[in-house]
C-alpha cells in the first residue's frame, strides 16, 4: 500500500466509462481492483468540488471498503474461518454427543467415546459449512461491491459532471440534479440528503461547516449503501456463525491502521465545532438508525457490533468510525502505488505486495 500516492489526472467525463469498465469486468478478482480504483477516482474527484479541508468523503472510506471485500473475493480469510470454524464446531459437537449419550441412558464410561464422536462429526460438519459458505460470501461480496460503486458511483461521477458546467450552482439547480435520482426505493430519500449535504459542504467558507456537511453527507450516503447490501450482508453470513464472524474475522485497514468491528471505535481526533441547529432534522433522521453516537461524543465506547448483520449495529459503528477519522489523512490515500494503479487500469495483476 502507498503513502500519499495522487490519482491521475482523470477527465470528468471519462468517470462513468471507468465505472462501467470496472462492473463490466469478468474476473472476479481484477474486477474487485477496478472497483477499488473507481472509489479512489471518485474520492479524488469529489474531494477536488468539496473544497480544502472537507475531510474524507464518501469514496475515501469506500476505497477500503472495497480493498477489505477483495479479500473474502479472493477468500485470503478462508484459512481463518477454517480454524475457528474447527474449534467451535468441535466444541459444539462433543457436547452434543455427551447429550445424546445421556439421553439414551449410556453408561458413564461411554461419554468420552460420545464426546469424542460427537466432536469429530461436529469438525466435519463445521468444515463443511465453512468452506461452502465462503464460495457463496465471496460471490455476495462480489456482487455488493458491484452495486455499491453502480449505485452510488454512477451518481457521485454524475454530481461531479454537474459541478464541473459553468451553470450557476443554486439551490434551485440542484433540486433538478436531486429529481434525476433513482426512486422507488423504500431508501430513496437518503442519497438525496447525502448530495445535498456535500453541495452545502461545497459552498460553505468555514472548516468546520464544511466537515460537519460533508461528514453528515458520508452518513447519508453510507445508510442508503447499507440498506442496498442487506441481503448480501446477510446472505454471506450464515446465521449459526454471524457472531463468530462478526468478532473474529470482521477486520479492515485504514492505510497503516488496522481496525475491528468487535472493538469499540478508539478516538483519535473529532471533528470541529459546528452550528448543529441547521443540522437537526439529518441528525434526527441519522439517530433513528444509529442512537446518540452520530452526535460524535467524545466517548465511542459501546460502538463495537456483536452482529455485523443487523443494520442498527453496523450504523453506530460506522457513523462513529466517520466521526472519530474524518480528518485522519491515511483516510484520503491511495490503496494502491502508482504504478499498480496503472496495471490496474490496464487490466492486468499489479506486481509487489497488493494483497
Amino acid at each position: 500500500m502507498s503513502a500519499a500516492t495522487h490519482a491521475p489526472n482523470v477527465p470528468v467525463g471519462s468517470l462513468q466509462r471507468e465505472i462501467q469498465a470496472a462492473l463490466r469486468e469478468p474476473d472476479p478478482v481484477l474486477a474487485n481492483l477496478k472497483i477499488t480504483r473507481c472509489h479512489y477516482l471518485l474520492a479524488q474527484a469529489l474531494q477536488q468540488h468539496l473544497g480544502e479541508g472537507a475531510g474524507a468523503n464518501f469514496h475515501s472510506w469506500a476505497v477500503w471498503g472495497s480493498r477489505k471485500a477483495g479479500v473474502t473475493i479472493r477468500q485470503e480469510d478462508l484459512d481463518q474461518a477454517r480454524r475457528d470454524g474447527s474449534v467451535v464446531g468441535g466444541v459444539v459437537g462433543a457436547l452434543v454427543g455427551v447429550g445424546c449419550s445421556w439421553l439414551l441412558g449410556w453408561a458413564l464410561g461411554w461419554l468420552p467415546a460420545a464426546a469424542s464422536l460427537g466432536a469429530v462429526c461436529g469438525l466435519a460438519a463445521r468444515r463443511l459449512i465453512i468452506r461452502r459458505s465462503r464460495a457463496r460470501s465471496a460471490s455476495l461480496i462480489l456482487a455488493g461491491n458491484r452495486t455499491v460503486l453502480e449505485d452510488i458511483g454512477l451518481q457521485t461521477a454524475r454530481f461531479v459532471d454537474w459541478l464541473a458546467q459553468p451553470a450557476p450552482s443554486t439551490p434551485l439547480v440542484l433540486a433538478d440534479f436531486l429529481a434525476e435520482l433513482p426512486t422507488g426505493s423504500a431508501n430513496e430519500e437518503l442519497l438525496p440528503q447525502a448530495f445535498t449535504h456535500y453541495f452545502e459542504a461545497r459552498a460553505a467558507t468555514g472548516a468546520a461547516e464544511k466537515q460537519r456537511a460533508t461528514y453528515l453527507g458520508n452518513c447519508f450516503a453510507v445508510w442508503h449503501e447499507h440498506v442496498r447490501l442487506e441481503p448480501y450482508i446477510q446472505g454471506a453470513m450464515p446465521l449459526i456463525i454471524r457472531r463468530c464472524v462478526t468478532q473474529r474475522l470482521l477486520q479492515f485497514d485504514i492505510s497503516s491502521l488496522r481496525l475491528a468491528v468487535a472493538q469499540d471505535v478508539p478516538v483519535p481526533a473529532v471533528l470541529a465545532e459546528a452550528a448543529a441547529s441547521r443540522h437537526a432534522p439529518a441528525l434526527s433522521l441519522l439517530r433513528s438508525v444509529s442512537g446518540e453516537v452520530v452526535d460524535g461524543a467524545s466517548s465511542f465506547a459501546g460502538t463495537a457490533a456483536r452482529d455485523w448483520t443487523r443494520i442498527r449495529e453496523r450504523m453506530r459503528y460506522v457513523f462513529a468510525l466517520f466521526h472519530a477519522f474524518h480528518t485522519e489523512p491515511q483516510v484520503c490515500q491511495a490503496p494502491y502505488s502508482a504504478d499498480q494503479l496503472a496495471a490496474i487500469e490496464a487490466g492486468r495483476y499489479p506486481t509487489g505486495a497488493w494483497h
